[in-house]
């Protein structure tokens, strides 16, 4: 049993470094290996080929749905809403299975611009949609899209056309709809009450200032109903089901009893969860227990986790794929190396605040590289945050929760008396969320580490904890100095260009100041602005946003740029858009950032028969020229070069996405730039840059990187040399790439 569970997680991590999904054949060679194995009893090979059979049967099965529905004409498609739709103030998003065709079973991410029908789950729907790729964007906080898309069984993202009608032929809610909806409305007047709908039916609706208090304070686990809550379901069940010895049945019966009722009742809880992959996992893993115990019989922990682990891969291997699943059966190894290597001593409540203590700290520091490696950080309130509301939300708040859920259902009028108690019991975590919120030193930001960097100091730390001497301490010491040499040499100036899809967001960062040069697309529901660009100023430690500079008048570069001043509330606004209150003219920018020199190159650029101010800037950063256009047209730049005749750049974006007539050969020979950035959509119908831009870069030997190709591009720069992070080029698992660029069209070129 070892050795098959170790081999199954030995062919998961393998899995994670293959360059490309081998092909179809590959499944019949897994086959047999699989009988030649067990034929031989090399239970280690066994796990090892069961994984990848069920890893590429999975992976093959997704690849040709995914093909046959985006490069076929797909004008409508019939499908059941599964999801609880969010409603924005002009569209809605949901869920879709697909029912008829190639595709049916899988889903499919819907956009509802100002539906004309209310929408509820369980609906089924035959809607005309127009169909594009998932991918993934400028955040770093460890969500990938698209692995995401691979986990849930999601195939593209489609927005409902509105040249055609949308037919509605099923309207039968589903049963969860009707409970959110009654817990929704139930609610409505309490302040914690994304909290309760999180806790009670997995709908985490959080605002953008409740995202980044759970980061913080590191209680995103406890607002994900996951292993903690279905198991806080089932103990307290069987706690209350103790008088069932009155009954006078047999031990064992009692015994059976009790663990069948409280099973149901954690499925219930999963079921109402709406069954999402934590649930899932979590619910595996107590019916795994049940099992075992069901048949009184006891396993190692050791035996148990890597049963668990096997099970769960098996079931379904491309749960590998979120960081998610890894923190889940991280925390579940590291509870039970704990629970071996430190009994418990002593009866009295002073032994049990120690351990409960000493639990704490272990995990905390033991959690630590994963929170780096999935995140980018980790949190200075994580060891008290989890001392003090752990214990609050699993023994008072959460129950007591559960209960006035349970009897809204049956008796709604007695409920409305306890929710505002319901309330109150939460008040003290929706407090300390507000706080952590507004403290950005909470979340110690921490550089790219190499991965096997990690993995050596949480061996370490692992080991130092467990072993407790003295030559332990010293390599958990010197294991650390690679991490502490590398914060050291974190160049102070970075220039990141943001993948926000059709438009652009440059963010010219030092140490933990930056200025932010346009705010990304708008769109119907929501803005590039709150979705990616705030969050991404978080994630890398700019806690200080001097300037943000507006380069002309298009919802594809000004976003929804207000919200940043309530993050940022110092910020300057530098633009010539008439619409901007409060703001500084270009010309009134100052010429310097820190020791940064900056001049503003103001134009008036051409817009049909009309003028549009525009706001282009030229950056000296460490000794590289940097050169930012704004909204130039072909006229613009050759207008540009009379004015600056001696106008040079190391660093050139793109002006208007690479059109055709951008980027002459006069501008890239007179600027000479060493490398051209270009910011535009990967699902674009265009090709962008345009074909004769790309010849003319490639002519003059110009390197190109853009973020439809490489995503996000971090450049840092030093006084001698610039080095180059491209997201997409680093992230895990390296096949993905393979994967997508098979199921995404060719753009059409003009």
């Amino acid at each position: 049993m070892v050795a098959l569970g170790l081999g199954v997680l030995f062919g998961c991590i393998l899995s994670l470094f293959l360059p490309a999904v081998p092909p179809f054949f590959v499944l019949w060679l897994l086959l047999a290996s699989v009988a030649f194995f067990s034929w031989r009893r090399c239970w280690f090979c066994v796990g090892l080929a069961l994984y990848f059979l069920s890893w590429h049967w999975g992976l093959i099965s997704h690849q040709r749905a995914v093909t046959a529905l985006l490069q076929t004409p797909v004008t409508s498609l019939e499908g059941r809403i599964t999801s609880i739709p969010r409603h924005y103030e002009r569209s809605s998003q949901f869920e879709l299975t697909v029912l008829q065709g190639p595709a049916t079973g899988y889903k499919v991410q819907v956009h509802w611009f100002q539906p004309k029908e209310p929408l509820y789950a369980g609906q089924i729907w035959q809607l005309p949609v127009q169909l594009h790729a998932l991918r993934d964007q400028a955040s770093r906080d460890g969500f990938s899209a698209e692995r995401q898309a691979l986990v849930q069984q999601q195939l593209a993202r489609a927005s409902v056309r509105s040249d055609q009608p949308a037919v509605l032929l099923g309207n039968q809610p589903l049963l969860r709809q009707r409970a959110f909806t009654a817990m929704q409305q139930a609610t409505d007047s309490l302040p914690s009450q994304s909290l309760l709908l999180a806790l009670t039916l997995g709908e985490r609706q959080f605002s953008i200032s409740e995202w980044q208090g759970l980061r913080h304070a590191a209680l995103g686990h406890l607002l994900a109903i996951s292993g903690l809550h279905i198991g806080l379901v089932f103990g307290w069940c069987c706690y209350l089901l103790l008088p069932l010895r009155l009954l006078g049945l047999p031990p064992h019966w009692q015994h059976r009893a009790k663990l069948v009722l409280a099973l149901a009742a954690a499925t219930t809880y999963a079921w109402l969860a709406g069954f999402a992959i934590p649930t899932v996992r979590a619910l595996l893993g107590l019916c795994l227990l049940v099992l075992y115990s069901w048949h009184w019989q006891r396993l190692s922990y050791h035996r148990f986790w890597l049963l668990l682990v096997a099970l769960l891969l098996l079931i379904q291997p491309l749960w590998s794929l979120t960081p998610g699943f890894w923190l889940s059966v991280g925390a579940v190894g590291l509870i039970f190396i704990f629970l071996w290597r430190f009994p418990a001593q002593g009866a009295g409540w002073l032994a049990k605040l120690k351990r409960l203590v000493g639990f704490h700290l272990f995990l905390t520091l033991c959690m630590m590289p994963f929170t780096v490696l999935f995140f980018g950080g980790i949190s200075l309130l994580a060891l008290l945050s989890n001392l003090l509301f752990v214990p609050w939300c699993s023994l008072a708040a959460i129950p007591v929760l559960l209960a006035t859920a349970c009897l809204q259902a049956v008796q709604p009028a007695w409920a409305a008396w306890l929710w505002p108690w319901v309330d109150a019991l939460f008040a003290p975590l929706l407090w300390w969320l507000n706080v952590a919120a507004s403290n950005h030193e909470l979340w110690w930001r921490l550089p790219e580490l190499p991965w096997a960097l990690l993995l050596v100091m949480s061996v370490s730390l692992l080991l130092l904890v467990l072993l407790r001497q003295r030559l332990m301490l010293l390599f958990a010491t010197l294991s650390c100095l690679p991490a502490w040499y590398l914060l050291q040499q974190q160049p102070d100036w970075r220039l990141h260009l943001l993948d926000v899809g059709q438009g652009q967001a440059v963010l010219l960062q030092y140490r933990q100041h930056g200025i932010l040069y346009d705010a990304g697309p708008a769109w119907g529901h929501g803005s590039a602005t709150e979705q990616l660009v705030l969050p991404y100023l978080h994630q890398v430690g700019v806690r200080a946003l001097h300037y943000l500079v507006l380069s002309h008048e298009h919802a594809e570069v000004l976003g929804h740029w207000p919200v940043l001043r309530q993050y940022y509330p110092t910020v300057q606004v530098v633009t010539d858009v008439p619409t901007a209150h409060a703001a500084l003219p270009c010309s009134n920018m100052p010429q310097q950032f820190f020791n940064a020199e900056l001049v503003v190159l103001q134009d008036w650029s051409s817009v049909g028969n009309e003028q549009q101010p525009s706001c282009a800037l030229w950056l000296d950063v460490a000794g590289w020229r940097i050169l930012l256009p704004g909204a130039m047209q072909p006229a613009d730049e050759a207008r540009l070069l009379q004015d600056y005749p001696g106008l040079q750049a190391d660093i050139v974006l793109l002006g208007r996405y690479g059109r055709n007539q951008s980027a002459s050969l006069d501008y890239l020979q007179q600027l000479q730039p060493k490398l051209v950035l270009s910011s535009h959509a990967h699902s674009e119908r265009v090709a962008r840059p345009a074909p004769r831009v790309t010849a003319r870069l490639e002519a003059l030997q110009i390197p190109l990187l853009s973020t439809s190709r490489q995503g996000t591009i971090q450049i840092a720069m030093g006084p001698d040399s610039v080095q180059i992070y491209s997201k997409r080029a680093h992230r895990v698992p390296f096949w993905l790439d393979s994967m997508q660029s098979e199921a995404v069209p060719a753009p059409v070129r003009r």
